[in-house]
């Protein structure tokens, strides 16, 4: 027999193979789970989180564990096992053995289990009943779901009498076992059908043992427990189980511990269930069909799960993942997500904060999932109310509905690729107090604005100007944003504008009423990139600044000779001064890469001693990177066009800046 090797690859939110199997979790909220991975560690002769090995003992022996067949390799079952790698039982159940040595593997593929055995110490015999008092093997296994079994395996004997595979008493359909002297003994090879052992859909999350019972005299094994006590027989790994404990768990120091959840679910692909589990903040998907049964998945979450489950929310025919999760800090933030797979990664088709709470005052959304709609409302609030809470807004995903806020309650639909805003019933909102400059984790940027300088739409301020402008640079566009504020030179407002990439100004103030000014935004490659323009009195000297919020797309080289198209949110202010547009701060805010994503922490703080506003920076957190997948390094203020984004784990944990007349610099 051929057995496959596992090739893995840790590529932010993926990887490869299969995770460990274990029962559905009792419930939402932490209920007991399987604890199958954690015991790997010792069963794979890990003695502690480090991977160390331990020094002597037969801890270390290599436990047994099912081997994915090579499609190009099948196994000839002819009682010679002479390309398998096999496991020596060593735990005596019964009696003595010194007489008797039995060495075994398995294997599978998708439609049967594969059995082979060495056995030296003891010879075919002539004749057989097929009975306890003779001498045979037995697999123990207790699958995710469903109930243990006990596989009989005799083997007959060549030219004479043929073997027989049994589960209580009786025979197997579609089973065999065929055997083959040797001096001293004897080898076998036997197939089970999958059908026999566990629910069609359950070929993960085993546990299991094989043992040889020499007639009435001994019994020896390859683990502890059997049928009647599965929960001490020791995990009975796939190929990508195997693997995700090898290649993920240990290297994260997380193979010691038990999963805070998992479940078995049919999230994409074939009818097999795939097995989630979360080991601390690390989601983790496997399956037998799942990439192929070659691979895992994984995802950092940034933030505690306090709730997992799996349902049809889509109304697919396939589950989707419904994660709850908890960011914690001065104040606590809950978000309800649903996840969908509409192929072999998680997609995010609804997002919505759920819970804030600090101390004893909290205000709660509950959420009723139905199959395809989704609706919130909010529950009364305790210890807050419109004049005390105020708390800034989460803008990375959809806020908590508040009870003296404009929207009673929210409904939302699938619409075959994410769920939409469907209906909202309004209410009367009532005045709330000023957010607070408190940074929240949660939320893709704090921002805590200068109040607003007076603006009026553009109206017809100076056509001639715009015409003048328009047939200068060959524009046709209408203006994305067109106002009027006092942005330079004497009282009377400016007309600001932006038009594809340019910032346009002009006035009766303004170069004598006579000329206009531009700036290209040419750091944005489309007009399309540039998100915002809002004016803001940034600099205190009483006159509007032009925040420009937006995305430059680049390419960059990865690790390993790869391009990859990244996405770099970036915020820059302008002042108007002396006629002439002038960039005064730039910063980068957020970096992405598809489904990964580095969010920084950025805020307007007001001034030190001055009428204007300072730039609060300080890390975020990340989403399918880690330190040690990001393939970028911590960028250092100062060093180029842009100040840096805050990386979680870059070693700089706070910049301030400061406008010193002419820009915004850094201060300490």
């Amino acid at each position: 027999m051929k057995r496959i090797v596992v090739m893995v690859l840790l590529a932010g939110c993926g990887g490869a193979s299969s995770a460990g199997g274990g029962a559905q979790s009792a419930g939402k909220h932490g209920g007991k789970s399987d604890d199958s991975i954690a015991e790997m560690a010792s069963h794979e002769g890990i003695a502690t989180l480090s991977g160390d090995k331990p020094q002597s003992g037969n801890v270390g022996a290599k436990s047994l564990e099912l081997a994915l067949v090579d499609k190009d390799a099948p196994i000839n079952v002819d009682g010679v096992p002479k390309e398998w790698t096999l496991v020596p039982a060593l735990s005596v159940v019964k009696g003595s053995a010194e007489n008797v040595s039995f060495k075994c593997g398995l294997a599978y593929d998708a439609r049967q289990i594969y059995f082979a055995g060495d056995v030296t110490g003891i010879a075919l015999r002539h004749l057989r009943r097929f009975t306890a008092n003779e001498d045979y093997a037995t697999l123990d296994l207790a699958p995710a779901s469903g109930s243990p079994v006990e596989i009989a395996f005799f083997a007959g004997k060549p030219g004479e009498m043929a073997g027989v595979v049994r589960i209580r008493g009786r025979g197997v359909p579609g089973a065999r076992i065929v055997e083959a002297e040797k001096e001293n003994g004897y080898t076998f090879e036997a197939v089970v059908p999958w059908s026999a052992i566990a629910p069609p859909t359950v070929h993960v999350g085993f546990r299991g043992v094989a043992q040889f019972h020499d007639g009435t005299r001994a019994v020896i094994a390859t683990g502890n427990g059997d049928t009647s006590s599965p929960r001490e027989m020791p995990p009975l790994p796939t190929a990508p189980e195997e693997a995700l404990a090898e290649e993920f768990l240990a290297p994260k120091n997380l193979l010691g511990t038990a999963p805070k959840f998992e479940l078995l679910a049919d999230l994409t692909g074939d009818a097999m269930k795939e097995r989630v589990a979360v080991y601390d903040h690390f989601l983790t998907v496997v399956g037998p069909g799942y990439r192929e049964g070659k691979e895992f998945f994984y995802r950092d979450l940034g933030a505690d799960v306090v709730a997992l489950e799996a349902r049809d929310i889509t109304g697919r025919g396939k589950q989707d993942l419904v994660v709850r999760r908890r960011f914690s800090g001065s104040t606590t933030r809950e978000w309800l997500d649903v996840w969908t797979f509409f192929g072999d990664e998680p997609t995010t088709v609804f997002s919505h904060e759920i819970g804030i709470a600090s101390g004893d005052k909290h205000v709660t959304n509950p959420v009723h999932l139905g199959r395809g709609e989704i609706d919130v409302s909010y529950e009364p609030a305790a210890g807050w109310d419109a004049t005390s809470y105020a708390e800034p807004t989460a803008n990375d995903t959809d806020p908590i509905l508040l009870p003296w806020g404009q929207v009673k309650s929210e409904t939302w639909r699938f619409d075959g690729k994410t769920f939409v805003k469907a209906r909202e019933i309004a209410q009367a909102g009532k005045p709330r107090a000023p957010a607070t400059t408190t940074t929240v984790a949660t939320t893709t940027t704090t921002r805590v604005e200068p109040p607003t300088p007076h603006v009026q739409s553009g109206g017809d301020l100076s056509g001639q100007l715009l015409a003048r402008y328009r047939a200068d640079r060959g524009v046709t566009a209408r203006p994305k944003i067109d106002l009027q504020v006092q942005v330079d030179g004497d009282s009377r407002p400016e007309r600001v504008l932006l038009i594809g990439r340019d910032i346009v100004v002009f006035g009766p103030g303004f170069k004598n009423g006579s000329a206009y000014a531009y700036l290209t935004l040419s750091q944005f490659a489309d007009a399309a990139d540039i998100e915002d323009m809002t004016v803001r009195d940034v600099t205190g000297d009483g006159a509007a600044d032009l925040v420009v919020r937006g995305v430059r797309r680049v390419s960059a080289q990865l690790p390993g000779g790869h391009a990859g198209a990244i996405e770099m949110n970036v915020t820059f202010v302008y002042q108007l001064k002396n006629e002439v547009i002038t960039r005064i701060f730039g910063i980068e805010t957020a970096r992405s890469l598809g489904s990964k994503r580095v969010q920084g922490l950025v805020q307007m703080v007001p001034g030190r001693g001055s009428k204007g506003f300072d730039f609060d920076v300080r890390p975020g957190r990340a989403v399918g990177w880690t330190d040690r997948t990001y393939p970028f390094t911590q960028d250092q203020p100062g060093t180029g066009n842009l100040e840096p984004l805050l990386l979680p784990w870059g070693g700089i944990d706070h910049l301030h800046y400061a406008y010193d007349g002419n820009a915004f610099a850094r201060v300490p």
